[in-house]
């Protein structure tokens, strides 16, 4: 008997033995995983042009504003005083034609005068009908060259005003030039070195802001009532063993969709989910696009 029971206590304690490392294994239930994204842009000249500078390595950090490229412009400041010598010629000119209109206008309002006189004199008798038509002959010669003189000043105008539009190209071809970040961020790749000839839109850098990154989950229907807009949740990093993070809800999708592809299982694949989007904060920049990670559902 004392046998017996030595070994049914013995089989008593395993059992107890192996429930608890069971438990102790089982641990915590893994919540909805998936991976840290970010939003990318990809920077490229608007112009065509020999590189003379590229300011960033990959992984350097940029503030908005700063600039990244720099483009050859002597050829476009070249053209650009070649217009601007053309547009002062024509303001030399339109100052002419001004003075010819205004002396035309004159002349005209004179003949005018000389006329109206003239005409009222002959009805008088003390005018000849000869007068008043070599009057009227001149007045006519006079407006005509009123409107000539109009005629030039408005092709100056209308040739000051193409010059000008030239000049505002060129001043922007000059602004282009000078490639700016668009965002601050962190320099994943650079594709254009000094001497390279860089071709209109395509990409030189590619920058992303990892100060905050991404993480996108799938909860089933009958979960997203434990998650709301802006509610922090502990999010579980596998490279990083710890204390949790915290993730905030961003963003929770109005329409469901099945589950992406990678998905374990088929079935898992069948089901319809919700994304939703948690915004966590990297300021040590431990964390990586592509991370797995995963979320403690409250």
């Amino acid at each position: 008997m004392r046998r017996k029971f030595a070994t049914l206590a013995s089989l008593l304690l395993a059992f107890l033995l192996l429930a608890g490392m069971t438990g102790c294994g089982r641990g915590r239930v893994p919540g909805p995983s998936g991976t840290f994204e970010t939003t990318v842009v990809d920077v490229a000249p608007v112009l065509g042009g020999r590189v003379l500078a590229v300011t960033r390595q990959e992984g350097e950090r940029v503030a908005a504003g700063d600039t990244l490229v720099v483009l050859d412009t002597e050829l476009v400041a070249l053209q650009r005083a070649q217009t601007e010598a053309n547009r002062a010629t024509l303001v030399a000119q339109r100052a002419v034609a001004e003075a010819d209109l205004a002396k035309a206008r004159r002349q005209l309002s004179l003949l005018e005068t000389t006329l109206g006189r003239t005409t009222a004199l002959r009805e008088q008798g003390t005018a000849t009908g000869q007068q008043v038509d070599d009057l009227t002959a001149q007045r006519d010669v006079a407006r005509a060259g009123v409107e000539a003189a109009r005629g030039r000043l408005a092709a100056i105008d209308a040739e000051l005003a193409h010059l000008e539009s030239g000049l505002a190209v060129y001043d922007r071809q000059l602004k282009d030039s000078a490639v700016l970040a668009p965002i601050s961020g962190t320099v994943l790749t650079r594709t254009l070195e000094p001497g390279e000839v860089a071709a209109p839109g395509r990409a030189a850098l590619r920058l992303a802001d990892l100060s905050h990154l991404e993480l996108r989950v799938y909860l089933e229907a009958g979960d997203l009532e434990r998650v709301r807009l802006g509610q922090e949740i502990p999010v579980r990093v596998d490279a990083l063993p710890g204390a949790p993070l915290k993730g905030t809800v961003g963003w929770i999708a109005d329409e469901a969709e099945f589950t992406p592809k990678n998905a374990q299982t088929r079935n898992a694949r069948a089901q319809l989910v919700y994304a939703v989007k948690l915004r966590v904060d990297n300021p040590d920049g431990k964390l990586h696009v592509g991370m797995p990670a995963e979320i403690d559902l409250p």
